[in-house]
Formats: structure tokens, sequence, C-alpha cells
């Protein structure tokens, strides 16, 4: 018989003063990580979810492996109860069958992209681990066909994936997996409810194109990346990352020049980030794209973008973000107060929940880091989908629970937008119809479908005009009265203050922005805003000027050059793009004053303080906003000559400093009859007093850090030798008779045959210029030439 004791089954309290080693030393286990995968109960663990939902979770992995692996259609479908299917248009899987059962082994090492971050679904590449975790831990099964093989794949006590049988099948483009659950999961009727929401995110609005950037990592997480990325070179990788190709790749490791990514150090890595951060623009949160609107006007829609600073040492990642809700409501009288909010990262469902419910009047939301309320939501019934796009989201489980604290202003505002504008689509009891309609109520009842019917839902741009002659029969139609432009504006205006920009409408160009030592005039409207981009230590002011006659005088006298200063103006108020572009300037690392000139009259105060308070379409300026004048006191103190203006049936506005003096009744008064304008200052007396302004406000020229000024000297130098070695080259080889040479054993199309493929081409290629066409012959026979 065995001995009981020796099993640890039965202690024996006469042993417990014998010496020996402790009990917690005694009866020690190990297990691989992987082995958690083999159970039901286990995987739940590991996958993050209740074991009920482990089907739903498996087919959306299956799905948003498909869908990142670039392909354009994908599908899942029950093919019989338990027995499912996802099916893609992509490149298939790479490699032989063994590599296939490899990639479907839960014992294989956590090779993943997702060290790159991107904001693609996922985010540990423990997918296909969950996958064939449910298929052993049910006694279920897993077929995949790709690439001209239909492979059956059985997991393995061991954790790897026996091939079971190989059929050759006709090839087709894309991957099949089937796969059927056993009963140790429990049966879930929504199996196929999270694949089918992915793939339905996954077809609408714009998706990020580019590569990682710098500035999305922290110097922990980079030199992790490092590490991951073995022994590739460093310039091989560093060119991998947004905006650091070609020569800047260069420069960015020259002093790592040939040594592989993991050998370098922690500090190492922090200098290489830094560096690489200088030479690459921080990416918008407007490239990373947005999923849109869904086609239905019945869904309310609101989108906010951000930035949040995470991570452990310096330098911080800078992680841009995009979030977006959607919302229907019904009225509580209908059923009562309920809400169901659900969240999704990168357009695939969050694995964790979201509690949600009214208390004190107030949205209260719990779960994935958040405990916060939103209190600007009417009492109703609530369906909210959400989806955060980031290239990087915080995990705290193995189940990607996802830290949403970092981004919880906005996904609060856009919740209480969508929310706010389900409330108000519903239909109108009756009596309220009866009671009348004004303008403003039509225009916000038929806001979302408008903005679906200019935009193509969703599909293009449109601008402010377009939008009020889609909304303008609406109007005619109901109340029989022409709208008025200016009202219209007003209402947009409004609504956007309390909710947010409408999505894809831009104001046309009003106003200029000149940039100094670039010599570029830039048109200021809200689209040419979106897609701007300082240059780097170009400039460390600008000068907002009320009237854009003075650009060109400025301009021929080296003004702007003289004092590091970019001109804007907006012709005689601040729009919407010149309140936009400050904001923009006013989130970079570069330190921005803006001075703002303007006459000294009623309006021209008021120009100011637009510019430096809030305004109902924006926040207060994110910049120091300092008032240059003219003032009243200050145009009289010089000499200049003040004219009569016709005063009005109420008071002009005047700036709360020019009240706020101790003489402001005074000047406040002279403003409703009076004026001084800064035409009354000659080219030279302009010049003079704004050489004055700059000198007391200490400006002085544009002096970047050390380390700036140290890459740049690099790149001009490299820049300098390469076109003189480039120049000597060519001298050497006499490039100019070899390319002679060449031509001349080339036999040109004749005219007649030249333009008639040209027009062959056009006709393929409506969207294109017919220089195109000559450029794609020129190709074709300049291949002859050995290279």
């Amino acid at each position: 018989m065995t001995d009981p004791l020796k099993n640890g089954a039965i202690s024996d309290p006469q042993l417990a003063s014998q010496p020996g080693p402790p009990k917690s030393a005694e009866f020690q286990f190990e297990r691989p990580d992987w082995t958690l995968f083999r159970s039901a109960d286990t995987l739940a663990q590991k996958a993050g979810v209740r074991k009920q939902l482990l089907r739903r979770l498996v087919l959306k992995e299956l799905a948003d492996n498909a869908l990142d692996s670039g392909a354009r259609t994908v599908t899942a479908t029950m093919a019989a109860p338990g027995q499912y299917v996802v099916q893609d248009d992509g490149k298939g899987i790479e490699g032989g069958p063994e590599a296939v059962a490899r990639l479907f082994s839960v014992n294989r090492p956590l090779v993943s992209s997702k060290l790159w971050r991107l904001p693609s679904r996922g985010a540990m590449g423990n997918g296909l681990r969950v996958v064939v975790g449910a298929v052993a831990a049910s006694d279920g099964s897993l077929v995949v066909t790709t690439r001209g093989r239909r492979l059956t794949l059985v997991p393995q006590a061991d954790g790897s994936t026996a091939i079971e049988r190989v059929e050759p099948v006709e090839a087709f483009k894309g991957t099949t997996v089937e796969i059927t659950f056993g009963p140790a999961l429990p049966v879930d009727p929504h199996t196929l409810e999270w694949a089918q929401f992915a793939i339905t995110m996954a077809g609408g609005g714009e998706a990020y194109t580019g590569k990682p950037s710098p500035w999305w990592y922290d110097a922990d997480a980079f030199w992790d990346l490092l590490q991951g990325a073995g022994d590739r070179l460093l310039r091989e990788f560093i060119e991998r990352l947004d905006g650091c190709t070609g020569a800047k790749a260069g420069r960015i490791t020259k002093a790592f020049k040939g040594a592989p990514c993991r050998s370098l150090t922690r500090d190492q890595a922090r200098e290489l980030l830094t560096v690489a951060r200088y030479e690459a623009r921080p990416v918008s949160p407007a490239r990373l794209g947005h999923v849109g609107r869904m086609n239905s006007s019945a869904i309310s829609y609101a989108i906010q973008r951000g930035q949040a600073t995470i991570g452990g040492r310096e330098p911080k990642a800078e992680i841009p973000f995009v979030i977006e809700a959607w919302a229907t409501a019904e009225r509580r009288d209908e059923g009562g107060d309920e809400i169901d909010v659900n969240m999704s990262v990168n357009r695939t469902p969050a694995v964790a929940n979201i509690e949600a419910w009214r208390s004190k009047g107030e949205l209260v939301l719990s779960g994935c880091g958040l405990h916060h309320r939103c209190n600007r939501i009417s009492p109703g019934r609530y369906s909210i989908s959400v989806n955060l796009t980031t290239p990087w989201c915080p995990v705290t489980t193995d189940g990607k629970e996802p830290d949403l604290s970092p981004f919880v202003l906005e996904i609060i505002a856009a919740i209480e937008q969508a929310a706010r504008r389900a409330r108000g689509a519903m239909p109108r009891q009756p009596s309220a119809v009866a009671a009348g309609t004004t303008h403003k109520d039509i225009i916000l009842r038929n806001l979302d479908a408008a903005v679906a019917k200019a935009s193509g839902d969703g599909q293009y741009r449109f601008n402010q005009r377009q939008l009020f002659y889609v909304l303008r029969p609406i109007v005619i139609g109901v109340t029989g009265k022409e709208p008025s432009w200016e009202n219209f504006c007003k209402i947009v205006t409004d609504y956007e203050a309390e909710n947010e920009d409408i999505p894809g409408m831009y104001r046309d160009p009003r106003g200029t922005l000149y940039h100094p030592h670039l010599g570029q005039d830039i048109s200021l409207g809200t689209l040419a805003v979106e897609q701007y981009e300082r240059p780097a230590w170009t400039f460390g002011q600008i000068l907002y000027l009320e009237k854009e006659g003075f650009f060109e005088a400025l301009k021929a006298a080296r003004w702007p050059e003289r004092h590091d200063c970019a001109l804007v103006t907006s012709k005689g108020f601040t729009t919407r793009a010149v309140r936009d572009l400050l904001d923009l300037l006013g989130e970079g690392e570069e330190p921005i004053r803006v001075f703002c000139v303007h006459d000294a009259d009623a309006f021209g105060t008021m120009i100011f303080q637009t510019l430096l308070h809030e305004t109902k379409a924006r926040g207060a300026r994110r910049v120091e906003v300092i008032n240059l004048g003219l003032d009243p006191w200050e145009a009289l103190g010089m000499g200049l000559s003040p004219e009569n203006v016709e005063a009005s049936d109420r008071s002009k506005a005047v700036a709360d400093y020019v009240q706020a003096r101790q003489d402001g009744p005074r000047w406040t008064n002279w403003l409703q009859t009076q004026r001084v304008e800064l035409n009354e200052m000659t080219t030279p007396q302009l010049i003079a007093w704004l050489d004055g302004k700059m000198q007391a406000y200490g400006v002085g020229k544009v002096i970047p850090p050390t380390a700036v000024i140290t890459v740049e000297a690099e790149r001009q130098l490299a820049e300098q030798v390469e076109q003189r070695i480039t120049a000597r080259v060519l001298r050497e080889a006499k490039i100019d008779e070899q390319v002679a040479d060449a031509l001349a054993a080339i036999n040109l199309p004749g005219p007649m045959a030249l333009a008639g493929a040209v027009s062959g081409w056009v006709s393929s290629n409506s969207d294109k210029a017919w220089t195109g066409g000559v450029a794609e012959i020129a190709a074709d026979l300049a291949e002859a030439v050995e290279p």
C-alpha cells in the first residue's frame, strides 16, 4: 500500500515538529503558461471572458485575423449547429502544411507583430492560441484551407498541433477556417455576434495606412521593441517607422552604424528614440481615420479626437486617438430607463463589459478603467456603441481588457453628444408639433439626414453652403418661408458649440497664413488647417492682422523674416479656420505666441477678445495671445486722426480689457462714435510701430535646442557631401554620353501610334492625366536598357 504521507494526502500532527523543508516548498509545482489554453476553465482565464462567451470570442478572433491580413471581404457563418466557417479573400497563410500547423499551436512562442503599435485589431497576438485552445478544450475540430490545400488539424496533449490529413483543392484566393465546438463549451445563441460586428465596422470610413510612429512609444516600450527585433540591422528597423525613411534613417542611426537592434542599451534606445522623434512629425488624430456614420439615418453619430500621454520613462508616448459613438433612443415612457453601452477598440468588440446605469439623474459608466458619470443625458432608453481608434491602448489582463482611463473625457463627450442627438431625433409628441415649428427645430431635426445626403453617406467632404441647400427645401416645405443664410450659420454654430464639429463639413477659405523664410502663402479654410503641418523651428510667433492689405508691405520689407514671425489674417473677423490653426499650433512642442493687431474701434477690440477667450465654437485658446493694439488711447497719443462712425441703436460691444481700465467708461463711450484705422499709419510708421512692439515683448530669433541644431548640421553636411560625390561620379561615368547612346538604340513609336497608345491608356485611366500614359510607355521602352 502506498504511504499516504508521501503523497501529501494526509498530514500527521506528530510529524509537524520534525525538521524538514517548509510545507510551502514541499508541494510547489511548475507548468508552462501554454497549458492554461487546454482546459475550458483556464482558457477563459487567458481569454479574459466567461466560459459562456468563449465561442463568441473564437469567431471574433478568426474574423479579426482575416481583416488584419488585408482581406477585402470576410464572412462568418454557421454551417451546422456548433460548426462555423470564417472565410476571407486575403493572400492566404504563408508556408507549407507544417508552418500552418505550427501557427495553430498553443505551445508556440508568442511571436507577434503586435509590438508594432498600429491602430489595428488585437493587442497581444494570443488570438490563434485561444482558437486552438477552444478546439482542444472541447474535443472539437479544426480545418484550414489555404493556398490550394485543405488541412485537418488536431491539437495534441503537448501543445503542438498535428496534421491529420492534407487534401489538394482548387486554389482560391484567401483562407477558410472551419471550426466545430464540442459540448465542453456552453452553447451561445449569439456566437456570431462579435465577428459580424467586427466585419461591419471594418467596412466603413477611412483606415490608417501609415507606419508606426516613434511618437507612439515611451522609452521602455521602444527598448522592448528593439529587443524583439533581434539581430536585424538598426537602420532597416528605423526605416519602417513613420517619417524615418531614406536619408533620415541614416541620420537617426548614425551613432549606431551597423549595430543590430538588440545590442542597444536602454539609455541608447532612449537616445535613438529622441533623435527619431526630431526627424518625424507626430501623427495627428485625423490621420488615424474613422469608421463614420452607420448607413441609417435612425442612428445618431458623434466623433471626438484627442491625444494622450502614456508611459513610464521619458520620453513618454504621445498617443493620438479617435472616439466615435453611435446611439439610438426611445422615450422613457415606452419602457423605462434602460442603457446598453458596447465598447470596441480598433473596430473590434472589447472582451470586457462596460456597465451603465442611472444614478441621481446621471449616467454612470463602470469597467475597463472607467468609473465616471455622464451628466448631460436625458432619461430614456438608449443603445450606445463606442469605438476607440488608437495605435496603443493599455491592457490590464491577458484577455486584453482595455484600460480606457486615458481617453475618458473624449469617451464621455462622444457618448453625451450621440445620446443627445438620438434623443433629439425621436419623433415629437403630436402636441409639440401642433404648437408650432421654428426654422431651428426643422434644421436640427433633419440635420443628420441632411449631412448624410450632402456627404453621400459619409463618402465625401462637403461645405456649409451645400448643407444649407439640402435643408432649404425642407424648411420651405414646412413653413412656407425662405430660410436665412445668416440664421442658418448661427444655428449651425450654436449646434457645434453644444455638440461637436459636423463631421465631414468644411468652411471655405477666408484669409491667409504666410510662412517666413519659406515664402509660402496658404489659404485658410478648415480643410487646409486639417492638413496643415507646422514647419519645424521656422517661426516662434504669429502676427494676426485684421487687414490683409498690410501683408505685401510687410513681406517686401522682410519684416516676418527679421522677427521669425508668421502672418495671419482672416479679413476682418476670426474665422473657425484661424481658431483651429491656433489650437493646432498650441498642441505642438515648439513654443508659440500670438500677437493681435486691429483697428482702434469697438469691433477691433472684440477681435482680440475672441482670440483670447472662449467662443461659441471653441474653448479657450491654448496659446498665449497678446494684444498689440491699435487701441484708442495709444492712437491719439501717436497723433493719429480719429474719424466719426455712426452710432447704432444698441451699444456696440467693447472688449473686457477696455472696460476694465480705470478710465474704461470714457473709452467705451468713445468707441461708440469714433475710431482710428490702422491705415492712418504710413508703411514706415507701421513697421516702426511693430518693431517697437516686438522689442518691448522681447521677441528674438528662433534658436532651437542644441540637439536639433546638431542633427540639422549633420543632415546638411551629408546633403552637401552627397551632392559633390554624385556630381563627381556622374562626370567620371560620362552619363550624358551613355544616355545619348542608349536613346539612339531605342525606337520611339511614330506620332500616330504614340497618340493612339496614349488615348487608349487615358480611356482606361479616366482619373489621370495623359502624361501618365506617356510615362508608362516610356517606362516600357526604357526596360530595354540594362540597369
